[in-house]
């Protein structure tokens, strides 16, 4: 590693300026938009105060009631049900729900099934409060009758169709219409599904339709540009100047149309969240699988509007699973979105565990199979299959989010084993999920949507930046929040003692005053990848990667600079591993917990270690503590004391309750 001496005149966070371009000129029009978190440069936003519910709960099986098994998850105290009474095919080509579809013709709609899904679920158990998910994918007649693409796999094709969306409108209405004179007092949250998987991808990479034409063009013009007559072909959208990344000059027709595509997604959500709201009057909340920055490879996928979806007060929680990227017994789990940001605002987030166990073989689906990778991640064992659990709740436990057990495909909980496991973690959930719980970590993680748009999303590279990243972000052995940039200018730093920039290619001048005004000061470590800032507005500067951290692009290796009060760190190549990390997270002065690099996760009070192998496991504490009892065997572990040893088993995950002295 290549140590360098601070040198004044690069004047890292300073003196960054560029000649405007195409993207300056879309910067300025978005701002009105608050498209990708604009306005919070030009205006901080306004978390609200009040906190979302916070939800233990089950989540039927797509391919069958299985009232068995939300008998059994009742008899453990599990009153929270999700139902999915949906009208479409899913990706494996069969219903989605073992009911029959309630939209039945144009404007017609008969919820009998509805109606028996709900009473078999309140057979099954009668203290049940639900969730309900409502299908915005139109059945395959409309589709066929009305000539129009189909949403669940060309969501951005459909999404300005104004048929498409005055007839879902009015279907949405009718069941809420429906669900809200006849189950008030059982109904809890709505969830409002669309796209691919139902969690509002789009899997077009971009195709036209004449709506998608219509809407570009209008949303384009709108902004004083001009008018752009067609959809950008192909070869084009995918453009890439600079190799991984665009140039906003010469493919900034590219970056504009993939803004304006993730911004359609957006729209089309706010659209229908008002329209649900027009009959809820906000009476119970109202959520989507939306966010996905850290698990989406590129912009094609209509999820970087998530800043500005994530303010209105149209939408209350989100939903993602738990990552695929690291999910196996003895990986660190994580967060699609992220989640610091949501709660930022004062939303809610359901963390779904759809972990195959050891009781979930491969299944036929009316003949066909279920996804082989899907099992390949599960959990081979019944020992392993109780570890994850317990990693998957308590991470849910400590980030202070809601979870559900999504029972997705049948028989994940067939053990009655697993469901004792549950049961112990719902009553370990009553007593902790309540709690004011100040948070520990003490590394901040901000991921940028608007750079997302400058990646070419089909280099095998791009995943190492966001998706990849948190193999290492797991397993540092501290604790670590994750936001979204367009939050950083009223998130509260003071706690941070290194801040990371994983994929951060555009500042402009309002970006370069808050890094200046908030970040890079105070005696922080602030850790750079590859080529922040490269962008600034308008242009591709090699150069401005020197004015903002201090240290040429290109270096071969990781570059250490000591700054005016702060430490600059840029790594070439992105993906950093856990070891390297923790050395940057220890000279910062982060408390490190463990220095195997098993995944640990901690707040102010609870702290949990996860392993797949086993062994002695030395944690070191912040301070003193009276007494340290793991819950899961409710055992003492430490009296009097700020470091202590355990031994785990093989594998195995552990939850720690630290009191104080």
């Amino acid at each position: 590693m290549q140590k360098q001496q601070t040198m004044r005149e690069n004047g890292g966070c300073d003196g960054q300026r560029g000649r405007g371009g195409v993207v300056q000129g879309l910067w300025v029009g978005l701002a009105i938009l608050g498209l990708f978190g604009v306005s919070a440069w030009a205006e901080q936003s306004k978390p609200t105060k009040s906190k979302p519910p916070r939800w233990f709960a089950y989540r039927c099986p797509y391919t069958e009631s299985e009232p068995e098994t939300t008998r059994r998850f009742g008899q453990i105290g599990v009153h929270m049900v999700h139902i999915s009474p949906l009208n479409t095919l899913c990706s494996l080509g069969v219903p989605y729900s073992p009911y029959p579809p309630s939209w039945i013709g144009p404007g017609k709609y008969d919820f009998a099934s509805l109606d028996q899904y709900i009473a078999e679920v309140l057979q099954a158990n009668p203290k049940a409060q639900l969730m309900c998910g409502i299908d915005l994918n139109p059945p395959a007649w409309w589709v066929r009758m009305n000539h129009r693409p189909d949403s669940f796999w060309e969501l951005g094709r459909a999404a300005a169709d104004e048929k498409w969306r005055q007839d879902t409108r009015a279907y949405l209405q009718a069941f809420l219409r429906h669900t809200e004179s006849r189950y008030k007092d059982r109904i809890v949250a709505y969830t409002l599904f669309c796209g691919g998987t139902l969690e509002w991808i789009d899997h077009c990479q971009g195709q036209e339709s004449s709506s998608r034409l219509a809407a570009w063009r209008k949303w384009m013009t709108g902004q004083g540009k001009p008018d752009p007559v067609d959809i950008p072909p192909f070869s084009i959208r995918v453009r890439a100047t600079h190799g991984l990344l665009r140039d906003p000059e010469a493919d900034g027709l590219a970056a504009a149309y993939w803004r304006f595509s993730n911004w359609l997604v957006g729209d089309t959500i706010l659209y229908y969240a008002q329209a649900a709201q027009e009959v809820l009057q906000h009476r119970v909340p109202v959520g989507i699988f939306y966010g996905y920055l850290n698990e989406l490879a590129g912009a094609a996928y209509g999820h970087l509007d998530f800043d500005r979806v994530c303010r209105s007060d149209l939408v209350d929680f989100f939903m993602a699973p738990a990552s695929y990227q690291d999910r196996p017994v003895g990986g660190a789990g994580g967060f699609m979105v992220p989640i610091g940001s949501v709660l930022h605002h004062g939303k809610g987030f359901i963390q779904e565990l759809d972990h195959r166990t050891h009781t979930c073989p491969g299944r036929k689906l009316s003949g066909v199979g279920t996804p082989p990778p899907l099992y390949d991640a599960g959990f081979p064992t019944q020992q392993a299959s109780i570890a994850g659990l317990r990693r998957e709740f308590a991470i849910a436990l400590i980030q202070g989010t809601s979870l559900w057990w999504f029972n997705i495909f049948g028989h994940i909980y067939d053990d009655p084993k697993l469901l004792e496991a549950i049961g112990q973690m719902r009553e370990l959930w009553d007593r902790f999920s309540t709690e004011e719980t100040p948070p520990a970590a003490q590394i901040a993680v901000f991921v940028d949507a608007e750079s997302i748009l400058y990646l070419d999303g089909r280099s095998p590279k791009f995943l190492d930046f966001l998706y990849r990243q948190r193999m290492g972000l797991g397993r540092m052995g501290a604790p670590y929040d994750m936001y979204s940039m367009a939050d950083l200018p009223d998130v509260d730093l003071s706690r941070y003692k290194m801040i990371f920039f994983p994929n951060l290619f555009v500042v402009d001048k309002a970006k370069l005053q808050i890094l200046k005004e908030k970040v890079c000061t105070g005696g922080r470590t602030v850790v750079w990848v590859h080529a922040p800032g490269i962008i600034a507005e308008g242009r591709y500067d090699p150069a401005n990667v020197e004015r903002l951290c201090g240290i040429p692009y290109g270096s071969k290796e990781l570059t250490v600079r000591a700054m005016d009060g702060w430490t600059s760190v840029l790594a070439p190549a992105p993906n950093l591993s856990a070891l390297v990390l923790r050395e940057q997270a220890q000279k910062a002065g982060v408390h490190l917990y463990c220095e195997k690099d098993w995944p640990i996760y901690a707040n102010g009070r609870l702290l949990a270690v996860h392993t797949g192998t086993g062994g002695p496991c030395t944690i070191r504490l912040p301070r003193r503590a009276r007494q340290v009892r793991e819950l899961f065997s409710d055992r003492v572990v430490a009296e009097n004391t700020d470091r202590f040893e355990d031994r785990l088993q093989g594998p195995d995950t552990v939850l720690y309750l630290i009191q104080w002295e």
